[in-house]
């Protein structure tokens, strides 16, 4: 039978996550289950996470298979699991997390009718320090709930659908995908950025899932959002903030090259915008790297002057923020709402994108 969408794991030290993440793949449907694929893409990890997986491989061959590959980080995981897709549909879910079988057996039902390059769903965060969920639901307000989109269309919602273009909420057509031969950075963090904005670009039609699909794991101090964590990997920052950039060249090359420059600049902003809370904000030493930052700001000015015209009162703000010395829990609790209610009237980004 024909695989209708398949699931890329990437897997790295997830031995005590993976038989939970797993076990959210086994569907009472039989049909669906047959329609399932589930690549383990062991990325030369260390531990036992290949033994777990073999249990599933093991008990459902149809369904759950391994792909070993030596050690490359989370990019080169998706790209090596990406050529071994079977499925008309594939999605990529980290080996910590995991789903909610019954709204994947929802999103399954979407996908037999779809056609669609790109699906958007609804996720939810798990905080496993307070062990709370809090959904991240996109909107259809389309009384067709099977309506296609264009990119252009989807920039005119995007209130509405700005958590389905999170890496946890997107899915592609396959061939749509690899056709573009698109490469994601490897051997860095947050190349997610890439992987979930400029494939994107290239869409011809989006649907929309309202379901939450994606259970996204969140507050362990290992994770790449960690502040620790992300201070230390500021050049893979500077590395993606590079990738994305680039990227402007080829916009005009899209189906819809409106919406793919409208989409493309809100996504690579939001990314720099998230640089510069991470340098200006959640750095203890405010001054250590505004330099840094500075210098970041203006090769952004050198190589895209439609980006930096998108980002310079971002900058102007956050460096405002961080002499007086604002800190990120005062910025994450009190003031992030208050900035979002107010940044139109304060053009903290281009008109142009909302």
């Amino acid at each position: 039978m024909d695989k209708l969408l398949s699931i890329v794991i990437p897997t790295y030290n997830a031995e005590k996550f993976l038989d939970k993440g797993l076990s959210t793949f086994i569907l009472d449907d039989e049909d669906k289950m047959n329609k399932l694929e589930v690549l383990i893409v062991n990325d030369g990890t260390p531990d036992n996470s290949v033994a777990v997986a073999q249990k599933f491989v093991d008990k459902y061959p149809d369904t759950f298979k391994i792909i070993n590959k030596e050690n490359g980080g989370h990019g080169s995981a998706i790209n090596e699991g990406v050529k071994h897709v079977t499925a008309k549909f594939f999605k990529c879910v980290d080996a910590d997390d995991w789903v909610i079988t019954k709204n994947l057996e929802k999103l399954m039902d979407a996908l037999e009718k779809s056609d669609a390059d790109v699906v958007l769903s609804s996720y939810v965060d798990y905080d496993i320090s307070t062990k709370k969920y809090t959904k991240r639901d996109i909107v259809n307000r389309d009384p067709n709930k099977d309506r296609i989109y264009t990119l252009k269309e989807i920039m005119d919602i995007w209130p509405d659908i700005f958590n389905g273009v999170q890496y946890h909420g997107i899915l592609y057509k396959t061939d749509f995908y690899t056709s573009q031969n698109y490469e994601l950075s490897e051997g860095i963090f947050y190349e997610d950025q890439e992987y979930a904005t400029m494939p994107a670009c290239m869409a011809k039609t989006v649907q929309l899932v309202e379901e939450e699909v994606y259970v996204y794991r969140v507050g362990d101090v290992n994770q790449s959002i960690a502040a620790e964590n992300q201070l230390k990997r500021l050049p893979h920052f500077h590395q993606v903030i590079d990738s994305m950039l680039r990227y402007e060249e080829k916009l005009a090359q899209c189906p819809d090259p409106e919406g793919a420059k409208l989409f493309w600049a809100k996504k690579t902003s939001m990314f720099i915008g998230s640089y510069y809370q991470v340098a200006l904000i959640k750095s203890p030493d405010k001054k250590k790297y505004r330099r840094v930052v500075e210098q970041t700001n203006n090769k952004i000015q050198a190589k895209s002057p439609y980006m930096y015209g998108c980002v310079k009162n971002k900058y102007k703000v956050f460096t405002l923020f961080n002499k007086m010395h604002m800190s990120d829990e005062f910025y994450n609790s009190k003031f992030s709402k208050f900035l979002f209610d107010i940044k139109r009237i304060w053009k903290l980004d281009k008109k142009v994108y909302y």
